[in-house]
């Protein structure tokens, strides 16, 4: 059967079309349509995205999402995805949905593609591999459940910490001590982004990107805390939590400034999730590292399990113009 291409209408309906098929592929990572709506509508309009639908006999069977990082901006680097629901893969669609992103692209004489997979999807992987992507970088899933915690084990840690005079603070108790707590929660993390292990270096976020949690239907900010030393911001940790999987949380940015790494604040503010984590409810806390990076051994040691790793891979297109790089990949230090 042919495969219509059309672009996406942001109707209630469409959303839950996606996101079915989303989470028919991903089933161990399902989304909630409100989620999606909540990033489509604060998504920087300075940079491109574009969602695609594939439909046969008027059902949505097919979907392509395809733009520029805000994240991780670099001229001439698009992000491509392309999903297929199970039931309707190996017809072509998928092909159909690539060709159709590269050729609208390809306007824009685009420098390179980037693009993920995680390891136990062999077809997916060789979808990539078969149109000239290499794999760059591995982010293994590691997974804990809060309710088995060993949290005095960690008691020497947290104690340390204190008495080093780190405060860690629980961020709906930050507006009564400081009234810019926002900004420098927004700083901190902006300055932690920049030690993050990625495939291309990592965007700094305006300040408006960064507020446009506090509206998301993920966030709940008794997951997320802060270290604190005599007024300076030092450290975060925080968790995402899951409409669709009420028991699951998603680890956002764990970090530290360079400043004060190696003192054990890391372990403590990961001990401080953990405890949130278990008070909530949740039996799966779900995170992932560079496999070089420190952090993925600091997840090992407070007893996080190992799953299948999610690969990002690149496309090079052209040789580049000039002004125009392609990044090294390279790993970083300990930020999460």
């Amino acid at each position: 059967m042919t495969l219509k291409i059309r672009p996406f209408e942001r109707t209630d309906e469409e959303y839950r079309s996606c996101v079915d098929i989303a989470n028919a592929n991903w089933p161990e990572e399902k989304s909630a349509p409100e989620s999606w709506q909540h990033r489509d509508k604060h998504r920087n309009p300075k940079f491109l995205f574009q969602r695609v639908v594939g439909e046969v006999d008027g059902k949505i069977v097919a979907f392509s999402s395809y733009g520029e990082s805000e994240w991780a901006y670099v001229p001439g680097k698009y992000f491509v995805g392309v999903e297929v629901h199970p039931g309707h893969q190996r017809r072509g669609y998928g092909t159909a949905l690539y060709d159709h992103i590269a050729a609208d692209l390809a306007e824009r004489d685009p420098l390179f593609f980037t693009a993920d997979t995680r390891e136990d999807k062999p077809d997916f992987v060789r979808f990539l591999t078969k149109r000239g992507f290499e794999q760059q970088m591995r982010y293994p899933v590691s997974h804990l459940n809060p309710q088995a915690f060993d949290f005095a084990k960690f008691d020497g840690v947290e104690k340390h910490v204190r008495e080093s005079g780190i405060e860690i603070v629980n961020v709906p108790d930050l507006p009564a001590h400081d009234p810019e707590w926002k900004r420098n929660w927004y700083e901190l993390e902006n300055e932690c982004w920049m030690d993050v292990p990625l495939p291309e270096p990592p965007t700094k976020v305006s300040f408006e990107q960064f507020e446009s949690r506090f509206d998301s239907p993920n966030y709940d900010a008794s997951a997320h805390f802060i270290a604190i030393d005599g007024g300076k911001y030092v450290g975060l940790t925080g968790f995402w939590i899951s409409i669709a999987e009420k028991h699951k949380l998603y680890t956002g940015l764990t970090g530290v400034v360079r400043s004060h790494r190696r003192k054990g604040i890391a372990t403590a503010l990961k001990v401080s999730g953990v405890r949130f984590a278990r008070d909530y409810g949740a039996t799966i806390i779900e995170t992932d590292n560079e496999e070089n990076n420190p952090m993925f051994g600091l997840n090992l040691h407070l007893g996080f399990e190992a799953q299948p790793a999610w690969l990002d891979f690149r496309k090079v297109l052209r040789e580049p113009h000039e002004g125009e790089k392609i990044p090294e990949v390279k790993g970083g230090p300990e930020s999460e």
